[in-house]
């Protein structure tokens, strides 16, 4: 039974969003999963939202917007033994890269003259995606950013390699303060080869939202994504996030597109020192529990300022030139 789910589940996930109705399966499902856990938590809300080594999965446009070197790891326990391992970086110059991969493990061998795989043995299926990008500040409140992949996609020992770019644009609503908007063209790219048939990429259109307001003595966020792919209708991904404390975060989300739970998502953050650790919960009714894992390490730059809109940080610190504190110090040496 859990070798039937697998080939179940394995088939799915090459389909545009994971255990959705889809009009046609378009390959490289995988692309669409999420690169971190606070994204993942969010219900994946992330295109004005994310900054940072995050960004280039749902909006290059963060990348201009990185304050400080980032690299990021995020560990995927996906149900039916499928696993995912993303690895994000970024600097202050505004580019970015990834590494995303995709294991489902041992399956189960089957043929049309063979449904039940008797004697056939197992094989193993495997998505790659290396990723690059690169996001500019056209204005202080306009960034444009563009990314691209190479993938690599091994089916029973059979690799079929493609490539796909995206591209972005964040802008800040200056006289709205907190108020952030975002918007992705994402896979686009030439058709997929199986034996005879052509298959196109999961292009995806991205439109996003997103609020920050300090009330109670806690930072509050807002994002709100309306995403559409290609054979598919649009659906709606939102989520809201807390920070109390100065280095916890709650959050909670609710993505759509999930068919096979509530849709409801989860997740916890906490920052100590220059690393976050993030957790999130994406539950898929029978099927069980999605659990991610990640951790995040930040490194030079201006990290006051990529913090509260950025990264899976729970955390607002803030850093003062020295040159601004002189004054202060002989003030205070006065008295």
């Amino acid at each position: 039974m859990k070798t039937t789910l697998g080939i179940v589940v394995a088939l799915a996930l090459l389909a545009p969003v994971p255990l959705r109705a889809s009009g046609g399966a378009d390959p490289y499902g995988f692309l669409l999963l999420d690169a971190n856990a606070r994204a993942a938590a969010l219900g994946g809300a992330y295109t004005a939202l994310g900054t940072g080594a995050g960004s280039l999965a749902y909006n290059p446009a963060g990348l201009a917007r990185t304050e400080s070197n980032e690299v990021s790891f995020m560990h995927n326990q996906y149900f039916q033994g499928v696993t995912q391992e993303y690895l994000n970086l970024a600097s202050p110059l505004g580019l970015g890269a990834s590494l995303n991969y995709l294991s489902f493990g041992d399956v189960q061998r089957t043929t049309l003259d063979h449904p039940a795989g008797d004697g056939l043995g197992q094989t193993s299926l495997s998505d790659l995606a290396l990723g690059l990008g690169y996001g500019r500040k056209l204005t202080d409140d306009l960034s444009v950013g563009v990314g691209g992949r190479y993938i690599r996609e091994v089916i029973d020992q059979t690799p079929r390699d493609n490539a796909s770019f995206d591209l972005g644009g964040h802008y800040v609503v200056p006289r709205l303060s907190g108020l952030s908007v975002g918007a992705a063209v994402q896979n686009m790219g030439p058709t997929v080869s199986y034996d005879q048939a052509q298959e196109n990429q999961p292009l995806t259109w991205r439109l996003g939202g997103a609020y920050r307001r300090d009330w109670l003595g806690a930072s509050h966020a807002l994002a709100l994504d309306v995403v559409k792919e290609r054979n598919d209708s649009a659906y709606v991904s939102v989520g809201v996030e807390t920070r109390v404390l100065k280095m916890l975060a709650l959050r909670l989300g609710y993505n759509q597109s999930n068919d096979a739970g509530v849709g409801i998502t989860a997740g916890i953050g906490c920052r100590i020192h220059d690393f976050d650790f993030d957790y999130a919960i994406v539950p898929f009714g029978a099927l069980g529990y999605s659990n991610r894992l990640s951790v995040a390490f930040r490194w030079g730059g201006a990290t006051s300022k990529a913090v509260p809109e950025a990264a899976p940080a729970p955390v607002l610190m803030i850093s003062v030139p020295a040159p601004a504190v002189m004054p202060a110090v002989r003030i205070l040496g006065e008295l």
